[in-house]
């Protein structure tokens, strides 16, 4: 598995299409990268961080050509930077901490009668979102940690949710004629964690977390716990 930031430009004309499209970022994604392949479990999984700067990353099975993508929406004089994740995910250990950012789509199924398959809701409120993440931490192979923050976003004692927004696009129906109306509640977590269980949390990382992983949902990153 790879690891790949790409410093975007927001004020840049290609730039603004993809950040403003869900299905146009999971084009440019899936040409930089070939698709879903390899040998290995993993799929291609993306998220964009919003802040002082913006950033692209990229987890894929195989090694992605970025060249395209960075000459067409990167910051000026940058170049993709890309990792073997695979060391990383072979060196996490039971009792480790580490500090975590999540992009989901938390959703969940409201049954429509039997043998109808269930209709699929976003959850909207904070608290919604945050229980989505809380109750499914053990089948991650990990345990939140207390945090404490204060420069904004909602504050908790396990979990944060430091960003919200609500993409509704079109998505052209696989095989078929017409387009389907897609609504994603795009929520980013952030807090700290400890390892319960290795290898659930290895297979969290590489095949992502929740629905939506094409367009910009699933990816977790983790980072060494800072020290104050």
């Amino acid at each position: 598995m790879f690891l790949t930031k790409i410093d975007l430009a927001p004020q840049r004309r290609l730039t603004r299409k993809y950040l403003g499209s869900p299905q146009a970022m999971h084009a440019v994604v899936m040409g930089a990268t070939g698709g879903n392949v390899g040998d290995g479990p993993g799929r291609v999984l993306w998220r964009v961080d919003r802040g002082t700067t913006t950033a692209l990353y990229i987890l894929s099975p195989v090694e992605p050509d970025c060249s395209q993508l960075v000459a067409e929406a990167g910051t000026a004089g940058s170049q993709a930077r890309t990792l073997d994740y695979s060391p990383f995910l072979a060196s996490l250990d039971a009792g480790q901490l580490w500090a975590f950012r999540l992009a989901a789509n938390p959703s969940y199924s409201a049954s429509r009668g039997p043998g109808v398959r269930g209709q699929r809701y976003g959850h909207v409120t904070v608290e919604q979102q945050r229980q989505w993440l809380i109750e499914r931490t053990t089948r991650f192979g990990f345990e939140l940690m207390p945090v404490d923050h204060t420069d904004g976003g909602v504050i908790d004692g396990a979990v944060m949710v430091a960003y919200r927004e609500r993409p509704v696009f079109n998505r052209r129906r696989p095989g078929e004629q017409g387009r389907d109306r897609v609504t994603i509640n795009r929520t980013v977590y952030e807090g700290s964690l400890r390892v319960t269980d290795p290898e659930s949390l290895r297979r969290a990382l590489i095949a992502g977390v929740g629905r939506s992983k094409a367009y910009g949902c699933g990816l977790m990153t983790l980072a060494r716990v800072r020290q104050d």
